[in-house]
Parts: structure tokens; sequence; C-alpha cells
């Protein structure tokens, strides 16, 4: 990535981890952020820091972004002062998951502009982004994606590429998002169907993790439930009915019903009664 500048918009919860790996890995990084407080450990690291998407596209050929939610990822894009005012900029990549209708017109409004757009949608929280062991799935015109491609290795342990259609890899994503969460609930009932019988949660956990009901839940619970904390990697409203939207179907994903109401901190609230903190 010699002489190449990137660029990074929204260093938060996994944009930041993306970022810092980024430096890590010796790339040449400028950032942008409307939280002026998340850009300090940047700095100190001698990242460059931008006002604005355009003001970022300005000065980076690629541009990474990781967005709190579907409108933020289309205003840093397409909005007055988003990337597609850039005059450096050649290739812009979202890292959020957004839905395969929304990739498509992020995809459509750039290359008006003459500026490539690829879809990556990653896959292992920020501990993953932390070590560099994300999975990212990535769709786009090849050669974007081939530009692109030496910044996302540095990001992830798998990477995969669905093709030149916009909007493939989000539907990946949702994919794998809809059987973690079914593996999330069911998990979560257990514990919940274990406590109200009697058993001890951190036993019956153990349990879990010792035979085939283990699952990347039955890993996180001690520290997200059984601490009391329970807190998990992403918000509540990014469950299995969200996914359904983002997929741009207007409709949930089968199975999304038998989630019932988000506990406050994150994790799903079972339908037996929930968990004791």
């Amino acid at each position: 990535m010699t002489g190449v500048k990137v660029g990074y918009i929204g260093v938060g919860n996994i944009g930041g981890p993306m970022a810092l790996r980024m430096l890590d890995k010796g790339i040449d990084l400028t950032v942008c952020d409307r939280r002026h407080e998340a850009l300090a450990p940047f700095v100190e690291r001698g990242a460059g820091v931008a006002g604005s998407p355009k003001e970022l596209a300005d000065v980076c050929e690629i541009i990474l972004s990781s967005m709190p939610s579907i409108d933020a990822s289309q205003q840093v894009a397409l909005g007055e002062q988003g990337v597609i005012h850039g005059s450096a900029v050649k290739v812009h990549v979202e890292t959020s998951t957004i839905g395969s209708v929304v990739s498509q017109k992020i995809t459509a409004g750039l290359r008006e502009r003459g500026i490539g757009f690829v879809d990556a949608p990653v896959s292992g929280g920020p501990e993953g982004a932390r070590a560099g062991t994300l999975a990212i799935m990535a769709s786009g015109l090849e050669e974007d994606y081939e530009r692109v491609r030496p910044v996302l290795e540095t990001l992830a342990a798998s990477l995969f590429y669905f093709g030149p259609k916009p909007g493939t890899s989000q539907l990946a994503k949702l994919l794998n998002n809809h059987i973690s969460a079914a593996g999330r609930l069911a998990v979560l009932e257990a514990l919940a169907m274990g406590i109200k019988a009697g058993l001890d949660p951190k036993i019956l956990n153990d349990v879990f993790m010792a035979g085939s009901a283990r699952n990347s839940t039955t890993e996180k619970v001690p520290r997200a439930i059984l601490s009391g904390r329970f807190r998990s990697n992403g918000p509540a409203h990014a469950g299995p009915e969200g996914r359904g939207a983002a997929a741009g179907r207007g409709r949930a994903l089968p199975g999304a019903a038998v989630a019932g109401p988000a506990h406050p901190g994150g994790l799903p609230r079972s339908r037996g009664g929930g968990l004791p903190a």
C-alpha cells in the first residue's frame, strides 16, 4: 500500500478497531468522525484528520466507512458533504450491513461521478477487528475490488468476493446474521429453561461448550450474561426483524418472530422470562 492514501469514516465500536489495525499495518490513514473525542487515539498515532467525508475524499484514493445506520451510510456516500463530491477518491468501501437495495443505490450514485463502490460487510465483532481476523464479504466491479483488496486483507482472516453485482455480499451477510441470531435465541431460551428448573447456569453453559451445542453465543455467555453485564457486540435493533428489513425485502426473515423483546443491555430477552442478572 505504499503511496496510497486511505480514509476511514466512523471510528466507533467496530470502525475504531479496524482503523487502528490499519495503522498497525503501516497504512497511510486519515480518519473522519463527527465525534471529535473519538479521533484522539488516531491523532496520537499520527493519522490525519478530515472534517467531512468530502474533505476526506479530496485527499484519499480509497475510503472505508462503518456507519451506525443505513441513513448515515447514504449520507456519507451521497450527501451534500459526501464522498461523491471528492476529487481524489477512486473507490468507496462500505463495511456496514446496509442491505442490497441501498448498496445498489449508492453504487449507481457514485458511478455517475466515476467512483467505484465495494460493499464489504464484516463479521467477527470488535475483537475480530482488533485482531485482524474478521470475515469480510465483498461485491463490486472486479477492478474496484482488486484496488481495495490489499487494505481488506489487513483486516480479514477470511475474505470472500461474490462478484460484480452490487449487494450480493450484503445478502450473504444477512443470511450469516440470520443463522447467528437463531443460535443466539436457542442458547438464551435453553439457559432460561435451565435456570427455571434450578440448574446452575454456569455449569449448564459449560455443558453446552463441551458438546454439540457450542456456538458463538455460548462462548460469550460468561462475560456477557453470567457477569451480569448483559451486553453484546451489537445493539438490540440489529436483530432478525431489522436484518430482514435491511435486506430490502420489506419483511422479516423466516424465524424472526421467535425473538422476544430485547434486554436493555443488547441481548434478546427470553420468552420464558429472561435471564437473571
